[in-house]
C-alpha cells in the first residue's frame, strides 16, 4: 500500500470509529455488525480503485537511456484534423 492510501485508510478508519460510537445507543447489535461489514467492503473496494487508478498514472520504472525503445506514435486516421470523429457520439433510439 502506498503511503497516500496508508493515511487514506487511517483517517477512513478515524471516521468509522467516531460515527460507530456515536451510533451505537441508536441502532441494535445485529445491525451494527451488518454496518460495519458493509463498511469495511466499501473501503476495501474504494482502495483497491485507488491503487488501480493510481498505478495507471505511475510512470513505468525507469530504464537505462540506451535500452529504452523509441516512443511510437499512432498512424493518423487519414485527413485534416477537424475532419476526426468525436470519441461520443450520441445513438438515437427510437
Amino acid at each position: 500500500m502506498s503511503p497516500d492510501t496508508e493515511r487514506i485508510a487511517e483517517l477512513a478508519a478515524l471516521i468509522g470509529q467516531r460515527v460507530g460510537s456515536a451510533l451505537r445507543d441508536v441502532i441494535p447489535a445485529e445491525a451494527q455488525a451488518h454496518l460495519v461489514n458493509a463498511q469495511r467492503e466499501l473501503l476495501t473496494a474504494a482502495f483497491l480503485i485507488y491503487e488501480h487508478q493510481a498505478g495507471a498514472r505511475r510512470p513505468p520504472p525507469s530504464r537505462a537511456p540506451a535500452a529504452r525503445a523509441p516512443a511510437r506514435r499512432r498512424p493518423s486516421s487519414g485527413g485534416a484534423q477537424g475532419s476526426r470523429r468525436p470519441r461520443v457520439e450520441r445513438i438515437e433510439i427510437e
